[in-house]
């Protein structure tokens, strides 16, 4: 498509077709002075078109914009208006999801899934059925629920402002999810769902506990974070308090 084309040739993007990623449908990143965009190759063309935009957008935020503002601010909602516009107004899109895009793009969310009306209209009933037989979305399950994501079992911890904390059951690990990330819910586990689970700052000074796989003593407080050493190397490290750790 020629717009697109525009947009890749004036802004000298390095574009990259990636293999299906459950956790996003496209990425951009600002690396050595060049803008990477990729999205993902299984998307049907409307919702590739849609995922390459919401990029570019970030992409214009990035140039024009010395500060970092907040990823789907207000600066992104009005870049992905302004790229978004030239497609509605040459009715590339048909008529229903025309009018879903023109509502959405009143107040744009951080991905189309946010709005269900429009992600099942850019995926396809028919595939994002045959996508919800097995999986489910990470921002539906309440906190203390068990999942499968990339062969690794998790733990639904809290929501962080856009982002889910969840914690992988191997290593108490803490990883962040985006809110539309797809993963194989699990049944409860009596034996992992009793174990004690809190945050650092929770703890009195003194306490044992695991964190990452080591086992740490809780010596004293700086701030908001907390001086450990590890039990084995005595080794010292800070913790921030927001931490989530087993007591021992």
């Amino acid at each position: 498509m020629a717009y697109c084309h525009q947009l890749w040739k004036e802004h000298h993007i390095q574009f990259t077709i990636s293999p299906p990623r459950k956790s996003v449908y496209g990425n951009y990143m600002h690396r050595n002075g060049i803008h990477h965009i990729s999205v993902n190759g299984d998307l049907n063309p409307e919702s590739f078109l849609v995922t390459y935009l919401h990029e570019v957008a970030h992409l214009l935020v990035r140039k024009s914009t010395a500060r970092r503002p907040r990823p789907h601010g207000p600066e992104w909602q009005k870049a992905f208006r302004m790229v978004m516009r030239p497609m509605l107004d040459s009715a590339v899109f048909g008529p229903e999801l025309s009018h879903v895009l023109h509502r959405h793009l009143e107040k744009p969310k951080a991905t189309s899934c946010s709005d269900p009306v429009m992600h099942r209209l850019l995926m396809g009933s028919k595939e994002l059925d045959e996508a919800e037989k097995d999986e489910v979305i990470v921002d539906k399950l309440p906190p203390g629920t068990r999942f499968v994501f990339q062969s690794r079992t998790f733990k639904v911890m809290r929501k962080v402002r856009t982002r889910l904390e969840c914690m992988q059951e191997a290593d108490l690990a803490i990883y962040r999810f985006q809110p539309m990330a797809r993963v194989r819910l699990l049944e409860p586990n009596t034996e992992t769902d009793n174990r004690p689970i809190f945050r650092l700052d929770k703890l009195e000074l003194g306490r044992r506990f695991h964190f990452n796989g080591k086992v740490f003593l809780l010596k004293e407080k700086r701030r908001t974070r907390y001086l450990c050493e590890e039990e084995i190397s005595h080794k010292h490290f800070t913790i921030s308090g927001m931490a989530v750790v087993e007591p021992l």
